[in-house]
């Protein structure tokens, strides 16, 4: 994928953190040089999420970005969602196999790569857990963790929609049996019940999740037999597109709040015209840049943050959509996906 900013330029006005920043700025010649001096580049393993899901593209983004800074030679392992818990369990057998100096894992299934994990740690292979594996990362002996906290999105979420006026939400999940996605409603319904409503929620067929047209009767047929929802939560910027969809046809348009993890082009002119609320945004270029710097700080310098690094929950909404979608529409692929 590429970019229409220099990757100095951009990683200096987007990584967030004064340390990227100085690394960046006054550390850049001194990494090039090192990196030159070295018989063999740092060779990276990122087990991540496919790329016809829309969130991950940033990530794999900011993943390159970061290796085409570093000199790193990245090897991005992408799992299949409609079989999630045999791909985490392929995918890391590949990576591990490879024997590379890092491996960045996203830890979706965590009982199915948490085994892994610690199999590549005692093989002396370091890992960083990388956007959801945020509750056993330390257990299984991983270095860090970078990513969103699942629940904390949906508390936001709820908060939000509660402002609204929501009293009984539907949160989608579009990747059935997915305990990052499932955590993220369970924050929402903890969050909703404290502020006096309820939720309820709605796991997607694994053979509709990736079809709008389907994902939208889904919901609509939901919202027939539910009819006190009076708003939605997606964990994806498509599905709701879809479910705003679902809620035009069912005549519910301004009477139904709905808000989404994720931001895409479409969802941003939805929030822009009040079909859509507000969007969460976990930042995955930032995932993706950091998990890969991360793990070249520690492979070559013993470094990493201590504790965890949170990426979002990031909140747009009308109050700063116009300077996210000029950012949007300048650096591809660094907010969010088209």
């Amino acid at each position: 994928m590429t970019a229409s900013l220099s990757l100095k330029a951009r990683c200096v006005r987007w990584c967030g953190t004064a340390a990227v920043a100085l690394t960046l700025s006054a550390g850049a010649g001194s990494i090039a040089a090192q990196a030159a001096d070295d018989e063999a580049p740092i060779r990276i393993a990122f087990v991540s999420g496919p790329l016809y899901d829309s969130f991950f593209p940033p990530l794999y983004q900011g993943a390159n970005d970061a290796a085409d800074l570093l000199g790193v030679d990245l090897n991005y392992i992408p799992i299949d969602e409609h079989d999630i818990e045999a791909s985490s369990a392929r995918t890391m057998q590949v990576a591990i196999a490879q024997a590379p100096d890092a491996i960045v894992v996203g830890s979706f299934i965590s009982s199915v790569v948490d085994p892994y994990i610690v199999k590549a740690v005692e093989a002396g292979i370091p890992v960083y857990v990388n956007q959801s594996g945020q509750a056993t990362w330390e257990k299984v002996g991983a270095f860090g963790f970078v990513g969103q906290i699942g629940p904390d999105a949906g508390v936001v979420a709820a908060q939000h929609l509660s402002k609204a006026g929501a009293k009984n939400v539907l949160c989608v999940i579009n990747v059935p049996g997915n305990p990052y996605l499932q955590a993220i409603c369970q924050g929402l319904n903890e969050e909703i019940t404290k502020l006096g409503g309820t939720s309820q929620n709605l796991e997607l067929p694994t053979a509709d999740s990736t079809d709008q047209a389907k994902v939208s009767r889904n919901i609509g047929a939901f919202l027939q037999s539910h009819k006190d929802i009076d708003s939605i939560f997606t964990l994806n910027a498509a599905v709701a597109t879809a479910a705003s969809a679902a809620v035009e046809a069912a005549q519910l348009t301004g009477k139904i709040h709905i808000g989404t993890l994720e931001i895409s082009k479409v969802a941003l002119e939805q929030v822009r015209n009040g079909q859509i609320e507000f969007l969460i945004n976990e930042q995955p270029y930032l995932d993706g840049f950091y998990g890969v710097l991360f793990a070249y700080h520690y492979v070559k310098f013993g470094l990493a943050p201590v504790g965890m690094v949170h990426t979002g929950p990031s909140v747009v909404d009308k109050s700063n959509i116009e300077k996210i979608a000029t950012v949007f529409e300048k650096y591809p692929n660094v907010v969010g996906s088209q």
